[in-house]
């Protein structure tokens, strides 16, 4: 066989296979409905979960949030007359509960008008500035005493620290009565500008101590 009758021959082999390939129908498309659902962002459905918690509410009596520090030796306690509390809990699913506790500063009292004036001034919490301290925890977890700690973060003067909050839950009539105490560094938060700074008047370590009565609420 010549060498133009092979090649031919081999240019309509190549042309027969390449119809034959267009000639193949296409795969059908998948329809839309048969298509998987993208999952959930695990944000998305941690915050669907805790959204679905029995909500707790602070009620108008029965609660307190005290603070104490020491000033030229001597102890002294304040206490917050204004502050809300938000507790979403469920004692089968402790990890996904959440806690949200929003305080007035200018509602500081120290039972000497001098002294509210001072803390609540510029050089302390600057309330005129940064009206509201916060605590906001989206989790629990077991302590080794068998009570809760809250795992959250605090702002005071729009600083944030992470702060590990030990809680006790006492069920009763209407809900929890929630209580606990834990101690800050004052400094750590900018509270004390100039002179405030130091130490050796005002201790830098702040006790804080609180009972809240919490209410079921229907939302």
């Amino acid at each position: 066989m010549t060498n133009y009758r092979i090649a031919w021959i081999t240019i309509a082999a190549l042309f027969a296979a390449s119809c034959s390939a267009a000639e193949t129908p296409a795969p059908a498309p998948v329809p839309k409905s048969a298509a998987a659902k993208p999952a959930a962002p695990p944000a998305a459905a941690s915050a669907q979960a805790a959204t679905a918690l029995p909500h707790y509410v602070q009620v108008a009596s029965g609660s307190n949030l005290t603070f104490t520090f020491v000033q030229e030796g001597a102890a002294n306690q304040g206490s917050f007359r204004q502050f809300a509390t938000e507790l979403r809990y469920d004692e089968k699913a402790p990890s996904s509960g959440s806690l949200n506790v929003k305080v007035q500063m200018a509602s500081a009292e120290t039972q000497d008008k001098d002294r509210n004036e001072l803390i609540t001034g510029s050089d302390f919490f600057d309330a005129a500035k940064f009206p509201v301290a916060q605590y906001v925890a989206s989790s629990f977890a077991k302590r080794a005493d068998g009570g809760l700690e809250a795992v959250g973060k605090l702002t005071i003067r729009n600083i944030t620290h992470d702060l590990r909050l030990p809680l006790t839950l006492k069920p009763t009539a209407k809900g929890f009565e929630l209580s606990g105490k834990t101690a800050i560094k004052r400094l750590d938060y900018g509270v004390g500008q100039g002179e405030w700074k130091a130490t050796d008047s005002v201790s830098d370590e702040v006790k804080i101590e609180f009972t809240v009565s919490l209410a079921r609420s229907g939302s």
